[in-house]
C-alpha cells in the first residue's frame, strides 16, 4: 500500500466518454502538463520516449497520450513522487472543476485549452511541491533576527 491507503497501482482516472461525464479534455489537459513537467514515473518517461517528445513539441494530445501510451487510466505507479503528490491536491480542488468547466463551455482545441489553464496548474505544482522549512532553517531563522535597535543609543 502506498501513501494514503492506495496501492501504486491504484487509478488515479479513467477517462469517460460519452455526452455527459466526458472528461476526456479535462484529463488530456492533466496529462499533457504531468508529461511536459516530467511528473511522470522515469521509467514511463524513457520507455515512451517519441510519445513524450511529441507532447512536448504539441504534435500529440495529452489526451491521446492517456489512451495510446496509458491506456486510457491515468494510474498512481505511472507518476513520479511529485506528479502522485500534485494530482492529490488537483483531483477535487477548484481549479479541477474550473478545467472541466472550461473544456465544456467552448470549443476550444486541447493545446489552447492547455494554454489557458497551464500557469494555474504551475502554481498548483509549486506549492504542492514547496518543502516545508526544515527545523535548522527556522532555528537559524530565530538566531539571524535581531532585536530592534533602542533610540538614543
Amino acid at each position: 500500500m502506498g501513501i494514503l491507503g492506495l496501492s501504486m497501482s491504484e487509478i488515479f482516472a479513467t477517462i469517460s466518454l460519452g455526452k455527459v461525464g466526458n472528461n476526456v479534455q479535462p484529463l488530456g489537459v492533466l496529462t499533457a502538463f504531468l508529461v511536459t513537467h516530467q511528473l511522470l514515473n522515469e521509467i514511463v518517461l524513457a520507455r515512451h520516449a517519441g510519445a513524450v517528445a511529441a507532447i512536448r513539441m504539441q504534435s500529440m494530445s495529452g489526451a491521446a497520450f492517456l489512451t495510446t501510451v496509458l491506456d486510457g487510466e491515468l494510474r498512481f505507479d505511472a507518476l513520479s513522487s511529485e506528479g502522485r503528490d500534485f494530482c492529490r491536491d488537483y483531483a477535487g480542488s477548484e481549479l479541477e472543476s474550473e478545467v472541466l468547466l472550461r473544456s465544456t463551455e467552448g470549443d476550444l482545441e486541447d493545446w489552447a485549452l492547455y494554454e489557458e489553464v497551464a500557469a494555474s496548474l504551475y502554481r498548483m505544482l509549486k506549492r504542492s511541491s514547496a518543502p516545508p522549512p526544515s527545523r535548522l532553517k527556522q532555528l537559524t531563522a530565530k538566531i539571524l533576527s535581531f532585536p530592534p535597535r533602542k533610540k538614543g543609543g
